[in-house]
């Protein structure tokens, strides 16, 4: 097929023949959407990819290249080395069987198998500013934090409770509009003269409380001002100045990169966790669709879409 091009003139000439006027017509420019790249984001979406699986004594070591090459996630495991005692040891055996879940709920379950029975702090993860994933001791992690300032200033706003007000007296307006005399100019209000007293928290302290609340629910064990040596947090003019590591910040208000429908709050034993999810609508977004996967499960192989397998 071969395609013929108009000249301006003559697609100007078949426009004023009002012959196929739409050949003559300049189609506008299509905006271009410019999606923004987020390491951190990139790396959770890939780590949100449904798994199903099982492990039966299988190599810590193992498992982690396995969710590595499963998801295509960057994955930096905090071993133990010459200069770190604190660390997730390569050899460790790990039992465990995982239907349907996320591939980091599956790195969260790991982790907390992994844990070292003389570590006070326990295992987790956490993002670089990179995207890079850290998972091991929080003790190592610990030596990641950065800086956010959190603005609680809607938070410290104390509406009075006014017990004392004026009494507003309606039969008399309408009395007073029944005779014609268009409310004779007396005020609906009683007791005009009652003063309402309320006591008002100075700001300092009701910010002192929301302080002491946080810490208490937050990784209670890593605030100076429990004892600890990882996070900090001063008040400053309506906001909180909280140097910390990233499961620190991320357990304080989440990802602002992430959407809020996809994220769950939890309360477990006294303290805050914050989970990432996602939904199917944002997996076809993302490009994301499900699929049977295999893993080394003592020896052999285990598939998902196996009726006598992993699932």
């Amino acid at each position: 097929m071969t395609r013929r091009t108009l000249t301006t003139s003559a697609a100007a000439l078949l426009t004023a023949l009002g012959a196929a006027p739409a050949l003559a017509q300049t189609r506008a420019p299509q905006p271009t959407v410019v999606r923004q790249v987020i390491p951190q984001r990139e790396t959770a979406i890939k780590l949100l990819r449904p798994v199903t699986v099982q492990f039966q004594d299988q190599r810590l070591e193992d498992i982690i290249n396995f969710v590595k090459d499963f998801t295509g996630a960057d994955i930096e495991p905090k071993w133990i080395d010459d200069n770190n005692a604190d660390g997730l040891d390569p050899d460790q055996t790990i039992t465990l069987r995982a239907n349907g879940i996320s591939a980091l709920q599956l790195l969260e379950l790991v982790l907390e198998k992994a844990e070292s029975e003389f570590s006070t702090t326990g295992n987790t993860w956490q993002f670089t500013s990179t995207g890079t994933l850290e998972i091991g001791p929080k003790e190592r992690l610990n030596k990641h934090r950065r800086i956010e300032i959190y603005n609680i200033s809607d938070m410290l706003i104390e509406i009075p409770d006014y017990t004392n007000a004026p009494t507003f007296d309606l039969n008399s307006i309408l009395q007073n509009t029944g005779r014609g005399g268009g409310g004779g100019g007396r005020s609906p209000f009683q007791n005009t003269q009652q003063q309402n007293t309320f006591n008002v928290t100075p700001m300092e302290e009701r910010a002192e409380d929301i302080r002491i609340l946080l810490t208490e629910l937050v990784e209670p064990e890593q605030w100076v001002d429990n004892g600890g040596d990882a996070a900090s947090i001063r008040y400053w003019q309506g906001n909180f100045i909280v140097n910390a590591p990233d499961y620190v910040h991320r357990q304080i208000n989440g990802y602002p990169w992430w959407p809020a429908r996809a994220t769950t709050v939890t309360m477990v034993q006294g303290r805050r966790y914050v989970s990432l999810n996602m939904n199917a609508s944002f997996a076809e977004v993302e490009g994301f669709e499900s699929q049977p996967i295999s893993a080394v499960v003592g020896g052999r192989i285990v598939r998902s879409d196996d009726p006598g397998g992993g699932g």
